[in-house]
């Protein structure tokens, strides 16, 4: 493998662990130029692996999502804080409902040690974490099984999952733009969501500053559907230009 492949999937490695690169660091983390690394950053992006930004490049987004294993390696310390910030504001005793994705996954880690939950979910990955907690109920939607992060989705999971209500319901999504519409990539996914939004007294968006950097194609919801958004502080200048009277923002790791 010549020096430049290297230096490429080392770039590679560490857009998929930050979800970006900037072109100093890059420059000074391989003692290169700034003009070297624009050319490498151009060279990733036209291969499809990389898309640039001003500054820098982060992980492609358009059609399809990342694989779930390195969702789960980008942005971990963030999404382990919004996790613990949305779990606080969930009481013991509540119903919940749950949905895709790995900043969903970290709120079913902080919820492991809450009493008396009735939970609803749609990912597989937080089965067996609410499980261990045997003052939990632990429903699953059921529907088709999407194989590449083990949420379940369509008709069926879509009508299980709005047939309830639910004091609190958590979802996740691929894509933030500007004035903070959610987006996704599976219109069955997007049906699951959608139908919960409408099913709960409190609906949380549970997602990191990374989402405002990638694209999705499907929508949502509008950030005005949601009681509470909670993300990481990196946020703060997207969120401040919004006027969402009805949606409250928490920065995790902040009081």
């Amino acid at each position: 493998m010549d020096r430049m492949s290297f230096r490429h999937q080392q770039i590679l490695e560490m857009a998929r662990k930050d979800g970006k690169v900037s072109v100093e660091g890059l420059a000074t983390a391989f003692d290169v130029t700034l003009q070297t690394i624009r050319r490498d950053l151009s060279e990733l992006a036209d291969q499809g692996r990389l898309e640039r930004v001003h500054g820098g490049a982060v992980l492609p987004s358009g059609l399809h999502n990342i694989r779930y294993e390195d969702r789960r390696s980008l942005s971990s310390d963030a999404k382990t804080q919004i996790g613990l910030r949305c779990a606080a504001r969930i009481p013991n005793g509540s119903s919940v409902f749950i949905g895709i994705g790995t900043t969903c996954e970290a709120v079913a880690r902080a919820l492991v040690h809450h009493e008396g939950l009735m939970v609803m979910t749609n990912n597989l990955n937080a089965v067996p974490i609410l499980s261990t907690n045997e003052t939990n109920t632990v429903l699953v939607t059921g529907g088709r099984l999407r194989h590449a992060d083990a949420g379940l989705v369509g008709t069926q999971a879509a009508s299980v999952a709005g047939s309830l209500k639910y004091d609190t319901a958590v979802i996740g999504c691929s894509a933030l733009d500007a004035s903070g519409d959610l987006y996704d990539y599976d219109l069955d996914e997007v049906a699951v969501s959608q139908a919960v939004i409408n099913s709960s007294h409190v609906t949380t968006l549970v997602a990191d500053s990374e989402k405002f950097n990638r694209q999705a194609p499907a929508r949502i919801a509008r950030m005005s559907e949601m009681s509470i958004f909670v993300t990481d502080p990196a946020a703060r200048p997207k969120v401040s230009q919004w006027k969402l009277p009805s949606c409250e923002v928490l920065f995790a790791g902040l009081p």
